[in-house]
């Protein structure tokens, strides 16, 4: 045995005071784990219970409720006197029950009961005639037999005089000379619906007696093997606390090791692990820092830069987030290498920090700032830095940066308040177009607060009456007649009044709300149409035709088969619902978007081709899409009769649309000269305000198609 065992076997020895601690403290762990014990079983116990009555309360209510049904009022209303006792009326009122009675063995009696002044009496009684109790006593009571039971569950099935009565059912059982049961209890209604008696339903309880001892039994023998393990736990605690007493002058050298290894954290904790750079709260710290020698006069300015990087979810998801994570460590570097060029050119630098916030957000500390102007001076060179591309897991990789930036020469902002507001000053710079600069201002905390307040009332508005549709018709060129009408979404708020789409959507779009939004307009396009068919089929246009985006382009399967879903709910023929996707969105995926569409044209549904010309589709994927119409692009039609290459653009679209197929729509027309060009130049369909503002459900079947000729050849 070594010196040190034999140390700690003279001190376990000679030291009664520690094995007297580690007793109490034992018998005290024992003694509280055994109230817990048991206070848990308690608990369990009346959970238990409170469960099994309220199952077996739950099918007395269903009972009562069936019981009531059988009941036919009018028999029940002619029966009062003691001699119509099983007599023909009575069996016939009667049988119903009697048959229920037969169906489920558990039920002891089954009867019905109404008011007399002050008493209750009994009017049906299921019971076999003939049969007696065990004191001799008639086991079916008799017509109009005094009910003795004025329970609470029968006061509550009777009601009152001014509220009608409920189903109920008892607590706890009862017992008397027939035996031991519980009643649930339903109203009778005649055919005016006003109560005219209660049904009783008396069910044997030795169901629930016997479950309740089941479960007491589990609990008691559950008892004892906790009882055990709190003893055996106790033991183990006494030789455990002993020990620890005994080598209590070990415990300097553990803290030791734990105070190095905490620090040793700590200084991990202060640098990024994945980019190296400074963490979080190391910059926050410093910023504090930099925000104190402003304050006190030992600095011009502090400045903080946020950066974000465009695309990088993309880099994730298409390469992987091994790719991701190399792509984080190379802008790393550049950040560090242009940070080091700086310290080498710009004095008082060296306080400089740039740290990682969180996922491809980076932050960046400048103390050597004076004017304002410097800071978009950096962010430009920021800016042309990281926007050369990177090598990545063999790939070549181009992620710019939207940086948000702000400043302060007092001081008297907090760390907290500088970094949001750069982060609002950041997500402006993406608003605008991304791979630039934005100097944060109020104006924009007070953009996103009410881009929040927005997206909230959105969320609720889904589910409410504030979103509604309007209608705006598209109109052939060539006769004047309405060909079908676009539904647009519009947003009616109770206190805001009526906001812009080009508000609303776009925050639907960021928030992903647009899916669930553009589920509410097909649902609400699909039922509208389907109505106008049935109420108004003359006066209905040929289809309705709704905007997809690309969110729920990118659903794929699932959008057929909503789409699938809701014509089949709403009644609507597929030939009468069209679905307009962008160009620019057909383009994002092309052979995606090829395949759903198709599966689209399959079902039946009409497809239109938005905003032709806003993007950079090849003729060859547009004649393998099998669109119907192309809606032609409103910027085509602004310089129509001013700039001849525009005109024969326009010709060119036309006569590309004729010959492949499809039907040619102008969007945005406004004037009478525009139609006319476009009638010359072939176009077969037009829509814009000229021919009328986009109006309600009502209007669309109200104005006819005369009114649209008469205004297009005028």
């Amino acid at each position: 045995m070594s010196v040190r065992l034999v140390e700690r076997a003279q001190l376990t020895q000679s030291s009664s005071g520690p094995r007297r601690r580690a007793i109490l403290e034992s018998l005290a762990i024992v003694a509280s784990m055994l109230l817990a014990v048991v206070a848990g079983v308690a608990g369990v116990w009346a959970g238990s219970k409170t469960a099994i009555t309220a199952n077996f309360r739950r099918e007395l209510l269903d009972l009562a409720r069936t019981a009531a049904t059988l009941v036919d009022p009018g028999l029940h209303e002619r029966i009062r006197r003691p001699e119509q006792l099983n007599d023909p009326d009575y069996v016939a009122a009667v049988s119903g029950l009697r048959r229920m009675r037969e169906a489920v063995p558990d039920i002891h009696y089954l009867y019905t009961l109404v008011r007399d002044g002050k008493d209750v009496r009994f009017v049906l009684d299921a019971a076999d005639p003939g049969l007696m109790s065990s004191r001799g006593t008639p086991d079916q009571s008799a017509v109009w037999d005094k009910y003795e039971h004025d329970s609470t569950t029968l006061q509550i099935a009777s009601g009152s005089r001014d509220e009608a009565g409920k189903v109920a059912a008892d607590e706890e059982p009862t017992s008397d000379e027939w035996g031991t049961f519980m009643s649930g209890m339903a109203p009778l209604f005649d055919a005016a619906g006003h109560q005219i008696g209660v049904v009783g339903v008396d069910v044997d309880a030795a169901n629930y007696l016997r479950r309740l001892e089941q479960a007491r039994k589990r609990l008691l023998l559950g008892l004892l093997p906790a009882a055990a393990l709190s003893f055996v736990f106790g033991g183990t605690f006494y030789r455990v606390r002993l020990r620890g007493l005994i080598d209590a002058h070990d415990s300097y050298a553990n803290e030791q090791r734990a105070r190095l290894a905490a620090e040793a954290l700590a200084a991990a904790a202060q640098t990024d692990k994945l980019t190296g750079l400074a963490t979080r709260t190391v910059f926050i710290e410093r910023l504090e820092t930099a925000l104190i020698r402003v304050r006190e006069g030992q600095q011009a300015w502090v400045t903080v830069l946020f950066l974000d990087f465009d695309r990088f979810k993309l880099v994730n998801d298409s390469l992987g987030h091994g790719a991701g994570d190399a792509l984080l460590r190379n802008i790393s570097s550049r950040l560090r290498d242009w940070l080091q060029a700086r310290h080498q050119t710009a004095a008082g630098s060296e306080t400089n920090l740039i740290c990682r916030f969180g996922g491809d957000e980076f932050l960046i500390l400048l103390n050597d700032l004076r004017e304002p102007h410097e800071a978009r001076e950096v962010a430009a060179q920021l800016l042309a830095t990281l926007a050369r591309p990177y090598s990545v897991l063999g790939n070549e990789v181009h992620s710019t940066a939207s940086i948000g930036i702000v400043g302060s020469n007092t001081g008297r902002e907090n760390a907290a308040d500088l970094i949001r507001n750069a982060d609002v000053a950041m997500y402006e710079a993406k608003r605008s177009g991304r791979a630039r600069s934005v100097e944060f201002d109020e104006s924009m905390r007070e953009s996103l607060e009410r881009q929040l307040l927005l997206e909230t009332a959105l969320r609720r508005a889904i589910a409410t009456q504030e979103l509604y549709l309007e209608y705006q018709p598209i109109v052939d060129l060539a006769t004047g007649q309405q060909m079908y009408v676009e539904a647009l979404l519009r947003w009616r708020h109770p206190t805001l009044g009526n906001i812009a789409p080009a508000e609303f959507i776009p925050i639907a779009e960021d928030s992903g709300l647009i899916v669930e939004v553009g589920r509410w307009v097909r649902r609400a396009a699909c039922q509208q149409m389907a109505m106008w068919l049935k109420c108004t089929p003359a006066a209905a246009p040929s289809m309705v035709s709704v905007n997809v985006s690309r969110a729920e382009l990118a659903l794929g399967l699932p959008l057929l088969e909503e789409i699938e879903a809701e014509l089949q709910s709403s009644g609507l023929p597929p030939a009468c619902l069209q679905l307009e996707v962008t160009e620019r969105e057909v383009m994002r995926d092309p052979q995606a978007a090829l395949h759903l569409l198709q599966q689209l044209r399959a079902l039946g549904v009409r497809l239109a081709m938005d905003d032709f010309g806003s993007g950079n589709s090849s003729l060859a994927l547009l004649r393998d899409l099998p669109f119907g119409a192309i809606k032609i692009d409103r910027s085509f039609l602004q310089d129509l009769y001013t700039k001849r290459e525009v005109l024969a653009v326009i010709q060119a679209t036309i006569q590309l649309i004729e010959n492949l197929g499809m039907i040619s729509i102008a969007e945005g027309v406004e004037d009478s000269t525009q139609v006319s060009m476009l009638q010359s130049l072939g176009c077969q369909g037009a829509q814009g305000y000229y021919f009328g503002q986009p109006m309600s459900a009502e209007s669309v079947v109200s104005i006819t198609c005369a009114v649209t000729a008469r205004r297009l050849f005028s």
